[in-house]
């Protein structure tokens, strides 16, 4: 895992917390680990594939979640919203993946990124890919945020 993989990630998730949430996020941490496994009660799984492979697993709180879902999806009562946060903050780690990607990608390589996957709960359990990751940490004044990168070049 090259260190260099977490820079576009950071500035992805800075500018799309701010553009869409109008929510500041601060970088907390930064920790290298043996897998992507997130820390948090929901967690969000891109697949990566191309130029560079692998997973991004975003994770945060479920009240970080609705306040996701409140303001990307204004206007909503909360039982409505319960059902549409997989959603918002699927869209979001769609979003900062996607920014991430170009960048990584540069001018001369192709990058993919699959659909996200949602997963909640202390009941859920997940085997994931055994990676070197980069494990980013976030504060914002709606919660924290964290981003796990185990990414690889391709022809590794």
């Amino acid at each position: 895992m090259k260190a260099e993989y977490a820079n576009p990630f950071i500035q992805a998730a800075v500018k799309t917390f701010k553009k869409e949430l109008d929510v500041q996020l601060n970088r907390n941490s930064l920790v290298v680990k043996n897998s992507p496994l997130p820390s948090k009660e929901l967690s969000i799984i891109i697949g990566v594939t191309g130029a560079v492979r692998g997973q991004v697993v975003y994770s945060m709180d479920d009240n970080v979640a609705m306040s996701v879902a409140k303001t990307m999806i204004p206007g909503r009562l909360p039982v409505e919203l319960k059902k549409l946060k997989n959603s918002a903050v699927s869209e979001l780690a769609n979003i900062i993946t996607g920014q991430a990607s170009i960048i990584l990608a540069g001018d001369n390589s192709k990058i993919d990124i699959t659909p996200p996957a949602v997963f909640g709960g202390a009941a859920a359990v997940i085997d994931f890919l055994s990676l070197q990751t980069i494990s980013l940490s976030f504060l914002s004044e709606i919660g924290s945020f964290e981003v796990n990168i185990a990414l690889t070049e391709e022809n590794v």
